[in-house]
C-alpha cells in the first residue's frame, strides 16, 4: 500500500518552491539588469543595435567590445593583433579603423584606443568613447584633409605642366546666363509641374552660367596675357565677378586633371594661391617624392 506525502512534507516542498520563485523573480532581473551594465545598454536604440549586429553577421571584434575584452586605454597593436584590419587611416596622432564597410568604427589616439562606435540605418551604440578627444580629433582630421586636398593641387600643377598645358594667373570680368538642359518644351514643362520653378532654376536646368575671365599672368603655355577666355557652366562655378588673382588650369583633356575614365573633354579648374606658392617652393627631388606619395596613397585606395 503507497503512502501518501504527509502534510508536512507537502509544506516543505511548498515553500522551497516559492523560495525558488521568489529567487527567480529576484534573481532574473537583477540578471538582467547586471547583463545590461556589463554590455552598455542604456536605452532601446542599443537594444536594436546588438540585435542588428548578432542578426547581420558582425565582424566578431563587436563581441570583444560588447564583453569589455577590447576596451579604452588598450593598445591598438594589440587589438590588430587580435582582429583582421578592414580598413584605416591616420590622421597625424589619430587613427581609425573601420570595420563592416565603416558601420563599426573604432579610433585610437598614439597607439591607445579611445573610442568604439557602431550604426546603422536608424541605431547607434556607444561601446565606449572619450568626449574631451573630439574637437582636437576632428581639428587633426580636417589639418589633414586640407593638407591631402593641397598635395593634390600641387600635383595637378605638375601634370599640367608637364604635358605642356596652361597655368596662369586670371581674373573674373562678368557672369552671364546662358540656356540650361536641351530638354523639349513639354519635358520643362512636366518637371516644372512636379519640381517647381525655382528648383530648376537653382540646379541650372533651365538656366546656366557661363564665367569670362581674362589672362592677366602666363606661367606656363601658349596663351598671352589680355586673352578673354569663356569657361562654361560648371567649371570654376564659385568664381564671382571681380575675383583676381586667381590661378587657372587649362587642358585640352579633363581626364590629365580627374579620373582616366572621364571624357576627353576640354576643362578648366582653379587652385589656391597657396598651391602654386608650395609648388614653385619644391625641387624636382621634392616634386617626384609628393608624385609617388599621392600615387601609392591612390592604389591603396583603390585596394581597399
Amino acid at each position: 500500500m503507497q503512502r501518501q506525502p504527509s502534510t508536512k512534507l507537502i509544506r516543505m516542498e511548498s515553500r522551497k518552491a516559492a523560495a525558488i520563485g521568489v529567487g527567480l523573480l529576484i534573481g532574473l532581473p537583477f540578471a538582467a539588469v547586471l547583463t545590461c551594465s556589463c554590455l552598455g545598454i542604456r536605452s532601446e536604440m542599443d537594444v536594436i543595435g546588438y540585435c542588428t549586429m548578432v542578426r547581420k553577421d558582425y565582424h566578431p571584434i563587436w563581441k570583444d567590445l560588447a564583453w569589455r575584452q577590447i576596451k579604452k586605454g588598450d593598445s591598438l597593436e594589440s587589438l590588430l593583433q587580435r582582429h583582421s584590419l578592414f580598413e584605416h587611416k591616420d590622421y597625424g596622432a589619430y587613427t581609425v579603423l573601420r570595420y563592416n564597410d565603416g558601420e563599426l568604427i573604432v579610433w585610437a589616439k598614439e597607439g591607445r584606443l579611445i573610442e568604439a562606435k557602431a550604426g546603422g540605418d536608424g541605431w547607434e551604440h556607444t561601446f565606449f568613447a572619450t568626449p574631451s578627444e573630439e574637437r582636437p580629433r576632428s581639428e587633426a582630421c580636417s589639418a589633414y584633409m586640407r593638407q591631402k586636398t593641397l598635395e593634390h593641387q600641387v600635383l595637378q600643377i605638375h601634370r599640367v605642366i608637364t604635358a605642356g598645358q596652361d597655368v596662369f594667373l586670371g581674373w573674373a570680368i562678368e557672369r552671364h546666363e546662358v540656356p540650361g538642359h536641351s530638354y523639349d518644351p513639354q519635358m520643362m514643362a512636366e518637371l516644372e509641374a512636379i519640381y517647381g520653378r525655382d528648383y530648376l532654376v537653382a540646379s541650372g536646368m533651365m538656366t546656366a552660367h557661363e564665367l569670362i575671365i581674362e589672362v592677366m599672368t602666363v606661367l606656363h603655355g601658349d596663351l598671352q596675357p589680355g586673352m578673354i577666355l569663356t569657361i562654361p557652366n560648371g567649371q570654376c562655378g564659385h568664381i564671382q565677378p571681380g575675383d583676381s588673382d586667381l590661378v587657372f588650369l587649362h587642358v585640352d583633356d579633363q581626364r590629365l586633371l580627374y579620373n582616366p575614365q572621364y571624357p576627353a573633354e576640354e576643362s578648366y579648374t582653379t587652385l589656391p594661391r597657396e598651391a602654386l606658392d608650395w609648388y614653385q617652393s619644391l625641387t624636382a627631388e621634392q616634386v617626384k617624392d609628393l608624385e609617388g606619395r599621392c600615387l601609392a596613397e591612390r592604389a591603396e585606395l583603390l585596394k581597399q
